[in-house]
């Protein structure tokens, strides 16, 4: 795969997030800067508690302030928040450390793909639609492991070839990722059969 040209089709990448270091920002910052030198289109919405992060993305804001394919909005709004969801191709989520995490279910359920780093919730919920040892009905986004550039390089360009080669395959991903179910109803179904097995199993250990 090579992908080192502007995209024939504009793709919306959007990154919906607290600025903090648990959040990736190197990353964050990384991915606005190599999504719009590919071609596509970046959105951020999000602010930070911490001055020297705020700063740094006010100044990267001031960058993009004149173009076209990037918009930095440094607040939180939960309006604006729906409407950047449904709007992005693909999310950006590049956390280092994640217990759970809701962006990825929320970005699905709008169609919008996740690209996430391989840790805690985000583990458990997104899975490289490249991965050979994933069944391929679970497959729904792309994801890395090292909190690196080049570790977010490699999902992201996927993500964006995948989307310029392969329309078909996208919309099908998308139609995937929006009919995931995350409610407790799922979830309480999981848990009801992992408290079985369990109970078989000590069943099983307590004749032996």
């Amino acid at each position: 795969m090579e992908l080192t040209g502007e995209l024939d089709y504009l793709s919306h990448v959007g990154c919906i997030t607290r600025l903090v270091p648990q959040k990736g920002v190197h990353l964050i910052r990384h991915a606005i800067y190599r999504t719009v030198e590919l071609g596509g289109q970046f959105i951020l919405l999000g602010s930070s508690p911490v001055p020297h992060i705020q700063s740094e993305f006010e100044g990267i804001a001031n960058h993009f302030q004149s173009h076209e394919h990037a918009r930095l909005v440094l607040k939180y709004d939960e309006s604006l928040s729906h409407t950047i969801y449904a709007a992005s191709d693909m999310f950006i989520i590049p956390s280092i450390f994640e217990p759970c995490g809701l962006t990825q279910m929320i970005a699905m359920r709008y169609g919008s793909i996740p690209i996430a780093r391989k840790t805690g919730g985000l583990n458990d919920s997104v899975f490289d639609i490249d991965d050979d040892t994933i069944p391929v009905q679970f497959r729904n986004g792309f994801t890395f492991l090292t909190p690196d550039e080049q570790g977010l390089n490699s999902a992201l360009e996927r993500a964006l070839y995948h989307y310029k080669k392969n329309s078909e395959g996208w919309r099908q991903l998308v139609q995937k990722d929006m009919n995931i179910d995350f409610s407790w109803d799922e979830s309480s179904s999981q848990y009801e059969e992992l408290y079985e097995k369990s109970v078989a199993r000590a069943r099983t250990a307590s004749r032996a």
